[in-house]
């Protein structure tokens, strides 16, 4: 039984490595089952628990007659959603949820964090500054947010930011691509007023301190994606 169940894990994990990383896009066919077992070297069993798995939180679909095919995000269950690789209209939706949710979590968690929580909070506050330079700010600032969605002790927010903790972390790095120095002073100065108001107990500008730094992400982003577009027409004019 443990060996099928890890040999089933050895198959999801394939899987889902080719779809975030872009190796199968949404709309590909996937591997048939004799593929996969003579690849990875397991049963038919396990493809077939695996490719099931997959389908039943829609990160693949099964069509009769034709094989199995990557689901597109649109279509994907919540739980689903962390197993696809985000692309720009996705980062913005996702800031859109965000600045949605956060600020009222960020009022839960003012009042009714431990000190323990709070300490916490304000370790992954100083381990973003001491990686200034190192992809483990990212980790960091994800962090930080996703303490705060655990100390508002909503079960509901606590099981969604769960779900989208892995594509809250690719968010991140997109957005310290895009807009590096900017975006981590934007993270540095809000996450520490956010912080400072929540040990004041001062659930509303805490809520306030959240959107802004929400919103200002999200015109950093946009900023960066229009210099984008004008290096690509830049580009395409001298060539």
């Amino acid at each position: 039984m443990s060996y099928n169940h890890n040999a089933s894990q050895k198959v999801s994990d394939f899987i889902t490595q080719n779809i975030l990383s872009g190796e199968w896009k949404s709309g590909d066919k996937i591997w048939s089952e004799n593929e996969f077992c003579s690849y990875l070297g397991v049963s038919r069993i396990a493809v077939r628990d695996a490719i099931a798995n997959l389908t039943a939180i829609s990160v693949l679909r099964k069509v009769r007659g034709s094989g199995t095919y990557v689901e597109i995000l649109d279509n994907a269950s919540l739980e689903g959603t962390k197993y696809f690789a985000l692309n720009i209209e996705d980062v913005l939706e996702l800031m859109e949820f965000r600045i949605i949710i956060e600020p009222y979590c960020t009022e839960l968690f003012t009042e009714r964090a431990t000190p323990e929580e709070i300490q916490a909070l304000e370790d992954s506050y100083y381990n973003m500054l001491k990686y200034h330079d190192d992809e483990k700010k990212d980790y960091y600032s994800n962090q930080f947010h996703h303490l705060i969605a655990l100390g508002s002790k909503n079960k509901f927010i606590i099981k969604i930011m769960n779900y989208l903790n892995e594509n809250m972390l690719d968010h991140q790095k997109l957005l310290s691509k895009g807009s590096r120095r900017q975006n981590y002073q934007n993270g540095v100065t809000y996450h520490y007023k956010m912080l400072q108001a929540i040990k004041s107990n001062d659930k509303e500008m805490a809520g306030i301190y959240c959107r802004y730094h929400i919103r200002l992400g999200m015109e950093l982003y946009r900023d960066a994606l229009e210099r984008k577009k004008d290096e690509i027409g830049n580009c395409e004019i001298h060539s």
